[in-house]
């Protein structure tokens, strides 16, 4: 009994089964009947098309066989004033008749010869389809024989000439408008805070006033480029109260600078040797190096500012070709000067004299971003601690480190890209030597070079260096 109904329920399955595939199977075959249905029909209508077609152009010829066959123009004679005669006459009713019948057939023709071209028009011509036809038609009756020639010839070249890039659903919409007024109830972002309170112009002049006091405090190689743009407020005390903190910070450098040089002058201190001349010759380079990186010189003057920081820096190596600092310095004032050569070979005599690589490769890798090497920025790159250096560093290396991976992943075409900066890594070592902190002559156009190049949230200014003592 049991092994009966075993069997049973074995044939139940396989009944089952049997139906499942013909099921399956069916719907295959309806699928590939309406697919080959739907082909035929395609081939069908491309041929009615071209049966269409050369029935226009047919009658199109014979059209031009109608007029050619015509009874002579007595038109000339009615213009004349000449008498008008019954087979005069009757030539002339004959004419006119031909010539409407010329016209009903021609207008068949285009018809046929315009709903012939639309089939064979590529899909993005054939909207919008009436605008089309009667474009068609209209060329056609106008040009026999010349219609359908224009329209074969401008599909020819339409063909030739590079496509068009595809249209994106592209809308537009308003930009946001900054409520700078409700900037007093935002608590982050000091230095952005400050600057939409100096830049709105509805705001009181002690509000604005205050907000530029308070950037004394501030680093000066980040509001030195705000504090020029407010020398063009329309405000004198503003004007006058910016042109006052940048003319302080000159001269505090400028100060210094010219208590160092006179150290220089054997007549005027032959008490010193040449390792206090060395001393100062080394005071001199870091002091002209921060007048550029602070921006506080433009032009001619940041020009003598380079020229006179690399020329003390090779007065103090000439006494101690070891040291470090200097030749860091003296390679960051050629990356500026796009001396990309002189760059590497400097920036590789600071590393072999003993200054830290890792705090070094930022500027390698900027030297090799600009030759466009970017197989080096990435292999320099690579090298750096991903949490080393501040937000810019890390932004950077955030971006070259996924473009490897992205690289490594897949084999993707070459994408756009933005090269690293040489920020300034000497952030993260605050107890290094004193010129490691004040030779930052590059960054200034660096930075300008490297904003062209990189998406705009890796062109944050850099973390403030330690100042020279």
């Amino acid at each position: 009994m049991r092994e009966s109904d075993a069997d049973s329920a074995r044939e139940a399955r396989g009944v089952g089964a049997a139906r499942g595939v013909a099921g399956v199977a069916g719907v295959a075959g309806v699928a590939h009947a309406g697919s080959a249905s739907a082909s035929r029909s395609g081939m069908g209508s491309a041929l009615l098309a071209m049966l269409a077609g050369l029935a226009g152009i047919a009658l199109q010829l014979a059209v031009f066989s109608i007029a050619a066959h015509g009874a002579p123009d007595t038109s000339a004679q009615w213009l004349g004033g000449l008498p008008d005669d019954a087979p005069s006459g009757d030539a002339a009713r004959l004419n006119t008749h031909t010539l409407l019948l010329c016209l009903l057939v021609q207008a068949l023709a285009a018809l046929l010869i315009s709903l012939a071209i639309a089939r064979a028009l590529p899909r993005r011509y054939r909207a919008p389809r009436k605008g089309v036809l009667a474009a068609l038609w209209f060329l056609n009756f106008a040009l026999p024989i010349g219609g359908v020639a224009c329209t074969l010839g401008a599909l020819a070249i339409a063909r030739i000439l590079p496509r068009p890039p595809e249209r994106l659903p592209v809308t537009q919409v308003d930009e946001p408008e900054f409520a700078a007024n409700l900037i007093g109830n935002v608590s982050y972002g000091r230095g952005a805070r400050l600057k939409a309170e100096l830049q709105n112009a509805d705001a009181g002049t002690a509000f604005r006033m205050t907000a530029l006091l308070a950037m004394q405090s501030m680093p000066a190689r980040t509001v030195s480029p705000l504090l020029q743009g407010m020398l063009a407020d329309p405000l004198d005390d503003i004007r006058l109260l910016a042109y006052g903190i940048l003319d302080n910070r000159e001269k505090a450098l400028t100060q210094r600078i010219l208590l160092e040089r006179p150290k220089l002058d054997r007549k005027l201190h032959p008490a010193l040797n040449d390792t206090d001349r060395r001393r100062a010759n080394k005071t001199l380079a870091e002091l002209y190096s921060e007048l550029i990186y602070e921006h506080l010189v433009t032009g001619d003057v940041y020009r003598n500012a380079a020229d006179q920081a690399d020329g003390f820096a090779i007065a103090a190596l000439d006494a101690d070709p070891d040291d470090a600092s200097l030749w860091r310095l003296r390679g960051r004032l050629a990356l500026d000067r796009r001396e990309l050569d002189n760059a590497d070979t400097m920036l590789q005599r600071a590393i072999d004299c003993g200054f830290p690589r890792e705090r070094m490769l930022p500027y390698l890798a900027e030297a090799a971003y600009l030759r466009r090497d970017f197989a080096r920025v990435r292999r320099l790159l690579r090298e750096m601690d991903s949490h080393a250096g501040g937000s810019t560093l890390h932004a950077v290396l955030a971006f070259w480190q996924g473009r490897e991976a992205g690289a490594t992943n897949s084999a993707a075409g070459p994408r756009d890209s933005g090269g690293p900066r040489a920020v300034d890594a000497d952030a993260k070592a605050p107890d290094a030597p004193d010129a490691s902190n004040s030779s930052n002559a590059s960054d200034s156009s660096a930075r300008d070079a490297m904003h062209r190049a990189m998406p705009d949230h890796l062109s944050a200014p850099d973390a403030p260096p330690r100042r020279p003592t």
